[in-house]
């Protein structure tokens, strides 16, 4: 291979991963094309104004679930905890005060069954709103944020540990 063919090919390489690196970077911005948005299949694809209004609400209140299932599953933790929970007697520091810890509770089936169903559940809406988040689609973008928004309003306070 001569000089001149090696240099036509690195040449042509180089302008064609440019090109195809542009077209990727333009496919990640955000569009308001509201009737051509795709929402987790290709059946799922809004052609008029009351359907993506519907995808927009059905996100709003997926994601307010969403955030009020973090809300339950945080409570049924310290109840689980508080229900199961065996403490140990400890001298703390040399001083003739004992005082309870929380030891690593043992592993029961009638807990820990239900407690990974329920992350299952949780985890899963996650992924969904997050590939809603991924079509790029401003709408749904911000249906997301705003059933966030609604969502920490209602049940944030509930999450909090007291």
């Amino acid at each position: 291979m001569d000089m001149s063919t090696a240099t036509t090919t690195s040449s042509s390489m180089t302008m064609s991963s440019t090109s195809s690196s542009d077209m990727s970077m333009s496919d990640m911005a955000f569009n308001t094309n509201n009737l051509s948005a795709i929402l987790f299949s290709q059946s799922w694809m809004p052609t008029t104004t009351a359907g993506y209004v519907g995808s927009w609400f059905f996100l709003f209140f997926l994601t307010v679930i969403w955030r009020a299932s973090a809300a339950m599953l945080s409570k049924l933790d310290v109840f689980w905890a508080a229900k199961n929970a065996r403490y140990s007697i400890l001298i703390n520091g040399g001083q003739d005060q004992p005082t309870q810890t929380d030891l690593v509770t043992a592993w029961r089936l009638s807990v820990n069954l239900p407690r990974a169903a329920l992350r299952m559940v949780h985890q899963g809406i996650a992924y969904l709103l997050m590939i809603a988040v991924m079509t790029m689609n401003v709408g749904f973008f911000f249906a997301v944020l705003v059933g966030y928004f609604f969502g920490e309003l209602v049940f944030g306070r509930v999450s909090r540990s007291d």
